[in-house]
């Protein structure tokens, strides 16, 4: 990893991960679905919350794996999370019809919940305080993400909230990244890239060309090579951007 300062000195423009960087999607999403596994009385036909909430946990990591990598269209991701679910549990009615309304619901009440990530508010304040412009780089959805930066209060921070769906690319493409370069007319060398995925994240920032800190909220290995910095922490930033 290179020395922080080097890093530093060379940076005009920060993009951050939403998800799990900035707005804790872990820990919203657990009322969000717990909320839509409640509203459409599940239980009904699914006893066990902890089962759906597994069943769909693991099925939805895969399709978002997938559609990072450009397998899946966005629709099939929404629409099959909650279908296959409800096709593992045994639902016995419309499982397509009922996964769009509980989709729906879990998207709309998940965009109101407000915890931020530790710190985020903190690094964000300092950054713009050094004179940099701040902005989030996502994969997730137009619309959603913005109501959750806002709920969260982290909107007022960001110059541009830049989407996968604003360009036709996802985290770990090229195109994705250099999409952010025009929008805010900045150069990849004077870029830095923070986010929690390894691959979306940090190798695809590294592999166009930015700087790049790891934050290992996961206690996910980094991949070799591709990160300047990795802290466990947002507050860990913070002492290096003076």
């Amino acid at each position: 990893m290179n020395n922080s300062d080097d890093i530093f000195n060379h940076i005009t423009t920060v993009f951050i991960d939403i998800d799990d960087t900035l707005w804790w999607f872990t820990e919203n999403s657990k009322v969000a679905f717990r909320h839509t596994y409640d509203k459409f009385e599940v239980s009904t036909f699914e006893p066990s919350y902890e089962r759906f909430h597994d069943i769909y946990l693991a099925e939805n990591n895969r399709l978002w794996e997938l559609y990072h990598h450009g397998k899946v269209e966005k629709d099939y991701l929404v629409n099959e999370r909650f279908r296959y679910v409800l096709d593992a549990v045994g639902y016995q009615g419309d499982c397509a019809g009922m996964a769009a309304l509980m989709n729906e619901e879990y998207l709309r009440y998940l965009a109101t919940l407000p915890l931020s990530v530790p710190g985020a508010h903190a690094l964000c304040a300092r950054l713009i305080a050094r004179g940099w412009q701040v902005n989030a780089l996502s994969n997730g959805f137009k619309g959603v993400q913005q109501r959750k930066l806002e709920s969260a209060g982290l909107l007022r921070f960001l110059s541009h909230v830049v989407l996968s769906d604003d360009c036709g690319y996802t985290k770990p493409m090229r195109g994705i990244f250099d999409h952010a370069l025009q929008v805010t007319g900045a150069d990849a060398s004077q870029c830095l890239m923070i986010g929690d995925n390894p691959e979306a994240d940090i190798q695809g920032a590294h592999e166009a060309g930015w700087h790049t800190i790891y934050f290992n909220i996961k206690n996910i290995p980094a991949i070799p090579g591709t990160a300047d910095m990795e802290v466990a922490s947002l507050d860990e930033i913070l002492p290096t951007v003076r």
